[in-house]
């Protein structure tokens, strides 16, 4: 598995389409050293690369062929998501240092630890060389959130880059599969009718659009005033609404339900009027679209009334392997660690209590910094939206971890959304603290005359 993906990556450098990308990378290089957005719009290529996959498995060894460009895009996923890591890894070592001094959020140390712990696994009982392939990308990812986005974020300007990259990385997706869609929408449904769009499965494109929903949602309330910004978002917004509808997952339902409920956790009022809009949306879609149509884009139809938990084999079966191996997890039974339909019960089965524990700490640091924003959204109301989009993702996230595990992974979109919504966090609690040391500061000034 590392040979071929060393392989591939070696292969798309020296190929046409590898000395293409290279130039234009360097172009890219030089442009946004002078354009931060267009060095958050790189980072937003970046996440959407990440999430790029095949579904394969033992009756589909090879699925149908996306139109061009987006077949030769999908074949070089990783590498592609490689090399627009190195970039954004250049534009971070040639970025100054701002007033922050501490970048990286306490959770993402909980998460390093548990890819530490990943990492002496597979080492010691699985594949040496897929152990230092796993451990090399997640340092090469944590580094660039370091050097780039999470320096990058010191001023308003910045997180609105910041949101608006995430919100980008849906918008980009979405694109994708329009296009695709206008040729073959089918060539995107491989699995059971669902719609998987570019990635490898319709849980992931699932996590990847409903993880987007909270920036997308931020752009909408960003503007007050109705005009063609405010229409483009709230269009991009119904598109992802859309697709995350067609995957039939229930995941992504919960996830993208989660997400906005917690983004208008104090304003029923809006949240009133969105729910309407959405039914009223409905309405009219269904009325000009036949059963038939409805049916055949949504392999079961019934899947999101359904009361029947299709993960309860998985979930008993990682419990067993948690109890029969409690300290270390069970042993691997291929050359990389596989993980179950829970970030949860995979860590305990998988890691044992030395991966389980570092987990824990991860959630829980994630529901400490939620309490933290939502104080600080009450405390002042201007900074709503802006706590808001972070509560809305972080909380987003955290749902879709109990049926997948989507923390786990070293190098994929969840991950990666996961510590810029925890750096977005950190910058706001960073700017309360420096607004509260300098009230303070200038009270006891005051006090002093």
């Amino acid at each position: 598995m590392s040979v071929n993906f060393v392989d591939q990556l070696l292969n798309l450098i020296f190929s046409p389409y590898g000395f293409l990308a290279i130039a234009i990378g360097l172009v890219l290089l030089q442009q946004a050293q002078r354009s931060r957005r267009l060095a958050w719009l790189i980072f937003s290529f970046c996440c959407y690369a990440a999430s790029l996959g095949k579904y394969q498995d033992q009756w589909i060894l090879e699925p149908p062929a996306l139109v061009v460009p987006l077949q030769q895009i999908r074949d070089a996923g990783r590498p592609l998501t490689i090399i627009l890591l190195a970039l954004l890894i250049l534009l971070g070592i040639q970025t100054a240092n701002g007033w922050r001094r501490i970048l990286l959020p306490q959770p993402t140390k909980y998460l390093i630890a548990v890819q530490i712990v990943i990492f002496f696994k597979t080492l010691f009982f699985a594949d040496a060389n897929f152990a230092f392939l796993g451990l090399i990308t997640f340092g090469a990812l944590a580094l660039m959130l370091k050097l780039g986005p999470s320096r990058w974020l010191q001023d308003e300007r910045n997180f609105h880059l910041g949101v608006w990259a995430l919100a980008m990385t849906g918008v980009i997706f979405a694109i994708a599969c329009s296009y695709q869609g206008v040729f073959n929408l089918n060539a995107m449904k491989v699995a059971q009718g669902r719609f998987l769009g570019t990635t490898g499965s319709s849980q992931h494109a699932a996590v990847l659009l409903a993880g987007t929903i909270p920036c997308l949602i931020f752009c909408v309330e960003r503007y007050q005033k109705w005009d063609w910004k405010k229409i483009f978002w709230i269009a991009s917004l119904l598109i992802v609404g859309y697709f995350l509808f067609i995957t039939n997952s229930r995941t992504g339902a919960i996830m993208g339900i989660t997400a906005v409920l917690s983004f208008y956790r104090q304003r029923s009022g809006k949240l009133i009027r969105l729910g309407l809009f959405i039914a009223l949306l409905y309405f009219i879609v269904s009325s000009f679209t036949s059963p038939d149509v409805v049916t055949s884009e949504t392999a079961e139809p019934n899947r999101y009334l359904s009361n029947q938990n299709t993960r309860e084999g998985a979930w008993s079966g990682m419990w067993a392997m948690f109890v029969s191996n409690p300290l270390f997890g069970a042993p691997p039974q291929g050359d990389r660690l596989l993980y179950g339909e829970s970030t949860w019960l995979a860590a305990g089965a998988t890691l044992g209590l030395i991966g389980f524990i570092p987990t824990l700490l991860l959630g829980f640091g994630c529901l400490k910094m939620i309490l933290q924003l939502h104080s600080l959204s009450i405390k002042k109301p201007a900074y709503f939206i802006h706590s808001s989009v972070a509560i809305a993702g972080l909380s987003c996230l955290l749902s879709g971890s109990f049926t997948e595990a989507i923390f786990l992974g070293n190098l994929s979109f969840p991950v990666i959304a996961l510590l810029l919504y925890l750096s977005l966090g950190k910058y706001l609690l960073d700017v309360d603290h420096m607004q509260n040391e300098y009230m303070s500061w200038q009270a006891k000034a005051n006090q002093s005359f």
